[in-house]
């Protein structure tokens, strides 16, 4: 235990440990997360249900989804998916947790296609013309990968085809700040159904413009660690991203509702054509 609490008050390197799919490969976690996006009390996981309904219409004015086809990247239990179905999109939903796609599956899903995958490494369909990753996806993702990633998306769209992310913005980067918490049960036994001890440390790395939320979970017979990485943008890193995997930003937002792109925005809304 003198190890791993000495190797937690160290800071990482950026990006050197990934435990992205323990969230939603983990039984206990799946269901978890899940819970959490249907939950109307919290934006942990997902927004609400009346702020996805004004992001779907807001992006149903700029596209006019009726007939289009669509890849919802990470769809989850399929809340974004439904609603741009129920616009009149032809919707394939990709997602590597089984537990949300069954519930996805279990919600009457006209229109749509769910496949379980990892939209970093598996085979996927192409000919979309619109493809949406959103709720900070990208961000929870390593350089590499983000680069990777948008390859994939580019080879996926047709051409002039269009693609739809979210990500954190100045604001929530000037939010963040560093901290400890140790508590019984965490989080309200989000991490195990047994008792365990969490640990929580927020590190705040300036240069990179990152931030690492560490979880530490002692249960009686383990102990582990979840990662979640989040990478902030400016209007401009985020432009070149794009730019180096061959799309144009069209639009960009203080939010995917089309909200005013302030200074201070803490989420940037950004539609990007490809090139």
């Amino acid at each position: 235990m003198y190890e791993t609490l000495r190797e937690l008050a160290a800071r990482p390197e950026p990006w050197s440990v990934s435990t992205v799919k323990e969230l939603w490969t983990r039984p206990h976690l799946a269901r978890q997360m899940l819970h959490y996006h249907l939950n109307q009390e919290t934006d942990h996981s997902s927004r609400r249900f009346e702020e996805i309904d004004r992001i779907v219409a807001w992006l149903d004015e700029q596209f006019d989804f009726r007939g289009k086809r669509v890849i919802d990247l990470g769809c989850g239990p399929g809340l974004y998916s439904q609603r741009m179905a129920g616009c009149g999109a032809r919707v394939t939903g990709v997602d590597f947790s089984s537990t949300s796609l069954e519930y996805a599956r279990g919600q009457n899903p006209d229109g749509i296609d769910y496949l379980l995958a990892d939209y970093l490494n598996d085979p996927l369909p192409d000919g979309f013309e619109v493809a949406t990753l959103i709720y900070y996806d990208y961000c929870a993702m390593a350089p590499v990968d983000r680069h990777r990633l948008l390859n994939r998306i580019h080879a996926l769209l047709a051409p002039g085809g269009r693609l739809v992310l979210d990500v954190y913005g100045p604001g929530a980067f000037d939010a963040v700040g560093e901290q400890i918490e140790i508590e019984d049960r965490l989080m309200n036994g989000f991490f195990s159904p047994q008792d365990y001890i969490g640990i929580h440390k927020t590190d705040v790395y300036e240069e990179e413009r990152l931030s690492l939320d560490r979880f530490l979970i002692v249960e009686p017979t383990e102990t582990w660690q979840i990662f979640n990485w989040s990478q902030y943008f400016s209007p401009e890193t985020a432009a070149d991203e794009l730019a180096e995997a061959g799309f144009s930003i069209s639009v960009m937002t203080g939010g995917l509702d089309g909200s005013a792109l302030a200074p201070d925005s803490k989420t940037l809304g950004l539609i990007a054509e490809k090139t």
